[in-house]
Protein backbone atom coordinates (compact mmCIF):
# COMPACT_ATOMS: atom_id res chain seq x y z
CA UNK A 1 0.00 0.00 0.00
CA UNK A 2 1.11 3.31 -0.88
CA UNK A 3 1.20 6.12 1.31
CA UNK A 4 -1.23 8.12 -0.96
CA UNK A 5 -3.10 5.19 -0.71
CA UNK A 6 -3.07 4.67 2.88
CA UNK A 7 -3.97 8.16 3.89
CA UNK A 8 -7.02 8.06 1.72
CA UNK A 9 -8.19 4.89 3.34
CA UNK A 10 -7.72 6.44 6.63
CA UNK A 11 -9.86 9.47 5.60
CA UNK A 12 -12.64 7.24 4.15
CA UNK A 13 -12.68 5.55 7.80
CA UNK A 14 -12.92 8.76 9.30
CA UNK A 15 -16.07 9.51 7.18
CA UNK A 16 -17.48 5.90 7.91
CA UNK A 17 -17.28 7.03 11.59
CA UNK A 18 -18.87 10.24 11.74
CA UNK A 19 -21.98 8.84 9.19
CA UNK A 20 -21.90 5.76 11.56
CA UNK A 21 -22.35 8.10 14.76
CA UNK A 22 -25.18 9.44 12.87
CA UNK A 23 -27.31 7.14 13.12
CA UNK A 24 -26.18 5.71 9.37
CA UNK A 25 -25.71 2.12 8.35
CA UNK A 26 -22.22 2.31 6.09
CA UNK A 27 -20.45 0.24 3.61
CA UNK A 28 -17.15 1.11 3.07
CA UNK A 29 -15.45 -0.28 -0.52
CA UNK A 30 -13.26 -2.91 -0.43
CA UNK A 31 -10.94 -1.19 -3.23
CA UNK A 32 -10.64 2.11 -4.85
CA UNK A 33 -12.25 1.08 -8.22
CA UNK A 34 -15.92 1.87 -7.74
CA UNK A 35 -17.63 5.20 -8.18
CA UNK A 36 -18.35 5.60 -4.14
CA UNK A 37 -15.94 5.22 -1.61
CA UNK A 38 -18.62 4.86 0.73
CA UNK A 39 -22.15 3.89 0.52
CA UNK A 40 -24.76 5.28 3.82
CA UNK A 41 -28.11 4.39 4.51
CA UNK A 42 -30.08 6.51 7.28
CA UNK A 43 -32.54 5.48 9.78
CA UNK A 44 -34.97 7.81 7.43
CA UNK A 45 -34.45 5.36 4.41
CA UNK A 46 -32.12 7.96 2.78
CA UNK A 47 -29.40 6.61 1.24
CA UNK A 48 -25.86 8.31 -0.02
CA UNK A 49 -23.15 7.23 -2.47
CA UNK A 50 -19.85 9.07 -0.81
CA UNK A 51 -17.10 9.84 -3.00
CA UNK A 52 -14.24 10.85 -0.29
CA UNK A 53 -11.65 13.74 -1.27
CA UNK A 54 -8.81 14.38 1.58
CA UNK A 55 -5.74 16.51 1.91
CA UNK A 56 -2.61 16.91 3.59
CA UNK A 57 -2.84 20.64 3.34
CA UNK A 58 -5.00 23.47 2.11
CA UNK A 59 -8.63 22.12 0.51
CA UNK A 60 -9.25 19.11 -0.57
CA UNK A 61 -10.01 18.50 -4.31
CA UNK A 62 -12.84 18.45 -6.31
CA UNK A 63 -13.28 14.86 -8.43
CA UNK A 64 -12.72 14.89 -11.85
CA UNK A 65 -15.80 15.70 -14.09
CA UNK A 66 -15.52 11.54 -15.22
CA UNK A 67 -15.53 10.15 -11.59
CA UNK A 68 -18.22 12.66 -10.46
CA UNK A 69 -20.35 11.35 -13.75
CA UNK A 70 -19.42 7.96 -12.43
CA UNK A 71 -20.83 8.87 -8.92
CA UNK A 72 -24.31 10.28 -10.28
CA UNK A 73 -25.15 7.64 -12.55
CA UNK A 74 -24.06 4.80 -9.74
CA UNK A 75 -26.14 6.66 -7.49
CA UNK A 76 -28.72 7.00 -9.50
CA UNK A 77 -29.02 3.49 -9.97
CA UNK A 78 -29.78 2.82 -6.71
CA UNK A 79 -32.20 5.66 -5.67
CA UNK A 80 -29.46 7.02 -3.62
CA UNK A 81 -28.25 11.04 -3.35
CA UNK A 82 -24.50 11.20 -4.91
CA UNK A 83 -22.43 12.88 -2.07
CA UNK A 84 -18.93 14.69 -2.19
CA UNK A 85 -17.49 14.35 1.51
CA UNK A 86 -14.05 16.80 1.29
CA UNK A 87 -11.90 15.89 4.45
CA UNK A 88 -9.67 18.58 5.92
CA UNK A 89 -7.28 18.81 9.68
CA UNK A 90 -10.21 16.18 9.96
CA UNK A 91 -13.32 17.83 9.47
CA UNK A 92 -15.45 16.58 7.26
CA UNK A 93 -18.39 18.73 5.30
CA UNK A 94 -20.39 17.31 2.48
CA UNK A 95 -21.82 18.38 -0.61
CA UNK A 96 -24.72 17.19 -2.71
CA UNK A 97 -22.71 16.15 -6.17
CA UNK A 98 -25.47 17.17 -8.25
CA UNK A 99 -26.65 20.52 -7.42
CA UNK A 100 -23.44 21.33 -5.21
CA UNK A 101 -25.20 22.45 -1.96
CA UNK A 102 -24.16 21.57 1.24
CA UNK A 103 -26.09 18.45 3.14
CA UNK A 104 -26.34 17.91 6.52
CA UNK A 105 -26.11 13.76 7.42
Amino acid sequence: MTNQYKYGRKKEELVTRKLRGKGAKVKLSSGSRGAADLIAEFPSGKKWHVQVKATRKGRPASPSSKDTGRLKSSASKNRATPVIAKVSRNKVSYSSARSKRRLNP
